[in-house]
């Protein structure tokens, strides 16, 4: 049968059971004071067109109409995302600037030092979205499924390798815990961004790449890479016949990517959970779940305290990898 990679016809996601939003689509009972009083920003710590900076401006037009305030989006983009992480660290936490970031805000901070700690300095809103990443090869490589290719890799031995966009990126991580579960030593092959990685393997002088379906669509859909893998454990519905890794043997492989909403520590809590619950009531239509689906994204709201967990737990995550891997400070 062959493999549907990106079908035109996109099924809804699935009902979600958004808590604490708002009834027929009429805004959430405001909290105690006058917010919002004036314009608000929602940092982007990415350039534009990038995942988290797509769902801001998604959000922010269907988040000023319910505020009654304008919303706008600006970023800040730089030192893998530390200079717009920064910034909203450092400002006042008063509900007017908040921040729409990717599993990035974790991982950064756990192989390099930032002005900030991803978790002490930032009040968590809520994970709005969550998207699968592909484990891709070139189209020579002699594997249709996931098991096929960890055969390839332990037959190429120390001639294995793969891409990234640089040391301590998501993409190098994945792929370091991905190595580390097969029992392989690939060589890691660094470029200048995701582009240039996607490069090396196109051209067949990298063996692998783990990179998001959104970003490796086209590529995939015009036959210059070949996917063996999804890296979550649910299947995107981009890719629906493609087995996760987790599918294909090695059950504890769960690395997607999320995005999520943050305010600076010591917003109020009113403020964050008005936040909260605006964005969910937006994100809960379906005309946003097929928006999302459609660049790669299944919509996911967790609350203020289950979004704090996950940045607590993933931070310690990575930091642990790092630490074993000796990638502090590059």
């Amino acid at each position: 049968m062959k493999r549907v990679l990106f079908p035109l016809q996109l099924p809804l996601a699935a009902a979600l059971g958004l808590a604490c939003t708002a009834v027929h689509g009429q805004p959430a009972a405001k909290p105690e004071g006058n917010y919002p009083s004036r314009l608000i920003k929602i940092v982007v710590p990415y350039t534009p067109g990038t995942s988290a900076d797509t769902l801001a401006r998604l959000l922010s037009d269907k988040l000023a109409a319910r505020l009654g305030q304008s919303v706008v989006v600006e970023n800040k983009p730089g030192a893998a995302a530390a200079i717009g992480t920064a910034y909203v660290a450092k400002a006042a936490p008063d509900g007017y600037t908040l921040m729409m970031s990717l599993n990035t805000h974790v991982i950064t901070p756990a192989s390099r030092k930032t002005p900030y700690d991803p978790v002490k300095d930032f009040a968590p809103i809520g994970q709005i979205a969550s998207g699968q990443m592909l484990v891709l090869t070139h189209p020579s490589v002699p594997a249709k499924t996931f098991p096929e290719f960890v055969s390839y890799l332990k037959k190429m031995g120390d001639n294995a390798s793969y891409s990234s966009p640089g040391p301590g990126s998501t993409t190098h991580l994945y792929s370091l815990v991905l190595q580390d579960m097969l029992d392989t030593k690939m060589r890691h092959i660094p470029a200048n961004g995701m582009g240039v990685a996607a490069m090396d393997v196109m051209q067949n002088s990298s063996t692998m790449l783990i990179s998001t379906v959104e970003a490796s669509r086209a590529n995939v859909a015009s036959g210059k890479l070949k996917p063996v893998a999804q890296t979550g454990k649910v299947r995107s519905r981009l890719v629906p016949d493609l087995p996760t890794v987790a599918e294909s043997g090695y059950p504890e492989y769960d690395l997607s990517i999320w995005v999520g909403m943050y305010a600076p520590a010591g917003t109020p809590k009113a403020i964050v959970q008005r936040i909260h619950d605006e964005v969910g009531a937006i994100m809960g239509a379906p005309q946003m779940r097929q928006d999302l689906l459609e660049k790669g994204y299944d919509v996911v709201l967790t609350s203020p305290e289950e979004f704090a967990e996950l940045n607590r737990k993933e931070f310690a995550r990575w930091k642990d990898v790092v630490a074993r891997h000796g990638l502090q400070g590059e």
